[in-house]
């Protein structure tokens, strides 16, 4: 008893399969279609290449500047309840804003240039000396030097270390902890 195919068993199916050859039309539709993805490529290895406009730029510093003024107004009320002085949320908020037009120059530049290694290098320079002086002022300063230095110092600090690549971050840390261990700490 030999079963018929399944093809055969299907209901309006008949010996002729409804695959076709390749027509001439098809091999232009596939070299259109070839042509197309290559195109979709190139363009693609455009966009990559193609360089962010100054304009992205400013809008990523004013965009940075502000969680950035927002964390020096906060250290700043840190520094101000560590001592006992009052503050208030008008203060807090007006000193954010006096502090962004100040932070976007340097959040731009860097921000411009961070993958440049004399950027980095720079930064990373920057990174441990701001630190060191950070807690240089908070070992040796009186409190209104403290309360004066500290704030910048420390979001100056934070967006250093936020901006540079991890190796040149962990080195300037790395630094800044041995020049607190071997330095002040031992004194």
């Amino acid at each position: 008893m030999t079963k018929e195919p399944l093809i055969r068993r299907i209901p309006n199916a008949s010996n002729k399969t409804n695959i076709r050859e390749p027509s001439s039309s098809d091999a232009f539709i596939e070299q259109k279609a070839t042509g197309l993805f290559e195109q979709a490529k190139l363009r693609e290895q455009q966009l990559k290449q193609q360089s962010v406009s100054t304009a992205q730029y400013i809008w990523q510093a004013i965009f940075l500047s502000i969680p950035f003024g927002l964390l020096l107004a906060a250290f700043d009320v840190t520094v101000k309840v560590q001592f006992d002085e009052p503050w208030d949320y008008y203060g807090l908020g007006l000193r954010a804003i006096k502090a962004a037009p100040a932070l976007c120059p340097v959040i731009y530049l860097t921000n411009r240039h961070k993958a440049k290694k004399w950027t980095q290098v720079l930064m990373t320079l920057g990174s441990i000396t701001v630190g060191a002086f950070l807690l240089y002022t908070l070992q040796h300063s009186p409190s209104l030097g403290q309360m004066l230095r500290a704030p910048g110092l420390a979001t100056i600090w934070v967006y250093f270390i936020v901006q540079l690549d991890l190796i040149p971050a962990v080195f300037s840390l790395a630094i800044v902890a041995a020049y607190w261990h071997f330095g002040l700490h031992r004194k």
